[in-house]
């Protein structure tokens, strides 16, 4: 087929916009889903920060485009040495840079892949719809966290009619630290309010309003609200009796490898090892021994706090793996790094294919931050979870591992701000290792997320019924 024949095929192809908001736990999501279209035929761009965008790229190999897909990078609107971990001005400033270079790109005909057709935004980006509405083209907004937070959002105005939380989102009106979403639903934890989850009540009533408004935002003027779960996992907001059920379309768990294709990247902001981990795992590791330790894109500990973890993971005789992610401290403790060598059952890398990591027989349990796609990606392999929340629905997630599903444990409790002492640490691992029901009950939920993603499964027949409406 000559270039030019090619070049028309593309352009019968829908293609799809994609948006997500500019975090590692919305990115990776969003690049599966585009995966998701590419299998089934769509053209694809994908559009991070310029910020993002470089750091995909460099982690994927230098590659931004390929066949059908088109990485692009957008001005988010703030300066080049202003920190991007400042979520509220980061969301103020890509408000007012972005909307006009969104729109450059949907009315722009590229010469490989042609005009945009459908668009899929983050839900935390739903301001962006008014462009993609102003243009008639059909719209979803990917919510990528669970979906009760999301329905607590939404609902956020009848709780506040009802006073069980202020104008701001604070607590007000709590009964046994729980609440309910309607009259007819069983009682809610109060963490499932989970912007309450900050340490900080200024950057809580920002970020609260920032959700809801962006959450009603999605509702109003997206065709579908999809999110990244399946109804098993969270049956009380798909029950009959939940004011979201009829909102929100579950379509999970989404996959990050095992692809047909292959064609879009993991969408990681730092390049994964994918040779060290494996070669570790496969190195004569007893069946479900390895302790996996990765604390995700965002959390900070302290010297002291690290000094802990490390001390515990080589005192504990338990071979592990930690993802020691650029930016989690300043540097490993120097009595962690003296002793590793002779410890000889340990292994520490910058970042990690996940997936590939929890998928693997070694692994035995997960210590991990608890944020939504770890959960997920525990979840469908099986692994058990020694949860270690940092912030907002982290603690959500939490409970839904350790009280709902009881597929792990908490490595401290929740008002807890004290340092988590080695021998804490050893104890709960021990814990979480020999438990047989965990080891049951987590064994459940995988498969039940095998069932949803397979041929006859409920977000299966989601996302293709999802599908065949963008390709309109």
């Amino acid at each position: 087929m000559s270039a030019a024949d090619a070049g028309k095929v593309a352009h019968t192809a829908p293609h799809a916009l994609l948006l997500p908001y500019p975090a590692q736990g919305h990115v990776i999501p969003f690049m599966e889903l585009a995966d998701r279209l590419l299998d089934r035929g769509f053209a694809v761009t994908f559009v991070n920060t310029e910020f993002n965008h470089r750091r995909v790229v460099v982690a994927a190999g230098g590659a931004a485009a390929g066949g059908r897909l088109r990485l692009v990078g957008v001005a988010d609107g703030m300066g080049d040495g202003e920190d991007r971990d400042n979520l509220v001005r980061l969301n103020a400033c890509m408000q007012e840079a972005m909307p006009p270079r969104l729109e450059a790109l949907l009315v722009a005909d590229d010469e490989r892949l042609g005009r945009v057709t459908c668009v899929v935004v983050d839900a935390g980006m739903s301001w962006a719809l008014d462009a993609v509405k102003r243009r008639g083209l059909p719209a979803a907004a990917l919510w990528p966290a669970s979906a009760a937070v999301l329905a607590v959002l939404l609902g956020a105005k009848t709780l506040i009619r009802d006073g069980v939380i202020d104008d701001d989102g604070a607590p007000v009106k709590l009964e046994n630290n729980t609440f309910r979403l309607a009259e007819s639903m069983p009682p809610m934890d109060a963490v499932f309010l989970a912007w309450n989850y900050m340490g900080n009540r200024d950057a809580e009533r920002m970020v609260f309003h920032y959700l809801t408004t962006t959450a009603w935002t999605a509702v109003a003027k997206a065709d579908v609200v999809l999110c990244n779960t399946f109804e098993e996992l969270e049956p009380d907001i798909f029950g009959p009796y939940s004011p979201a059920a009829t909102t929100i379309l579950p379509i999970g768990p989404l996959r990050t490898w095992r692809r047909q294709t292959s064609q879009a990247p993991a969408g990681h902001f730092w390049r994964a090892d994918d040779e060290a981990c494996l070669s570790f795992l496969d190195a004569q590791q007893p069946h479900g021994s390895v302790v996996y330790v990765a604390f995700g894109s965002l959390t900070v500990m302290s010297p002291v706090q690290l000094q802990e973890l490390a001390l515990a993971l080589l005192a504990s005789a338990r071979p592990f793996l930690w993802v020691f992610r650029p930016g989690l401290a300043a540097e490993l403790p120097a009595a962690f790094t003296d002793l590793l060598p002779r410890h000889g059952r340990g292994k520490v890398v910058e970042w990690a294919p996940q997936e590939k990591v929890l998928a693997h027989p070694a692994i035995g349990c997960f210590l991990t931050h608890c944020g939504w796609n770890s959960t997920l990606e525990g979840v469908r392999h099986g692994v058990p979870l020694l949860c270690w929340p940092y912030f907002t629905d982290q603690f959500t997630n939490q409970a839904y591992i350790c009280d709902i599903w009881r597929v792990g444990l908490r490595m401290a409790p929740n008002d807890s701000d004290s340092t988590v002492t080695k021998e804490r640490i050893m104890e709960r691992l021990e814990s979480l290792m020999g438990d047989s029901g965990v080891k049951e009950r987590v064994k459940g939920l995988k498969d039940l997320a095998e069932r949803n993603m397979g041929t006859k499964g409920q977000s299966l027949k989601n996302l293709n019924t999802f599908v065949e409406f963008m390709r309109k």
